[in-house]
């Protein structure tokens, strides 16, 4: 079961990381329909995560690093773990603008929202490398 999650919460969080980058690629084409649904999907891929996340880390205990590299790791491990818990709330919000229309905000805060969540997509997967 442990294998199950792992793979499902890689897959989520990787996917939704490919479509915030797709999402950046449409509204420069303009095309904001498009736009619009990979964001959104990139968004319930993303709670699927958390929802894994949350249930992987109730039924099995945290595994540790013991390799050579402990600085770099715990770098990217804590750089990762902020910016995830300040990413979710901006992203939420960064949505709610979007939808709403307030299109001037929305512009403003979304290049930094997707930035973050890259950032943690990819950093997400390189610790399960390290932890590997």
């Amino acid at each position: 079961m442990y294998e199950l999650l792992t793979i499902l919460s890689l897959i989520t969080i990787g996917s939704s990381g490919l479509l915030i980058l797709t999402g950046l690629i449409l509204i420069k084409l303009g095309l904001r329909d498009w736009h619009k649904r990979a964001m959104l999907t990139a968004s319930f891929l993303a709670l699927i995560f958390v929802i894994l996340y949350v249930i992987k880390s109730s039924l099995y205990p945290p595994r540790h690093y013991t390799g050579n590299y402990k600085t770099l790791y715990y770098f990217i491990l804590w750089s990762h773990t902020i910016l995830a818990i300040v990413n979710f709330p901006l992203a939420v919000y960064t949505v709610y603008l979007g939808l709403k229309g307030k299109f001037d905000r929305h512009r403003k805060i979304a290049p930094m929202t997707a930035a973050v969540w890259i950032y943690v997509a990819v950093t997400g997967w390189m610790i399960y490398f390290f932890l590997n």
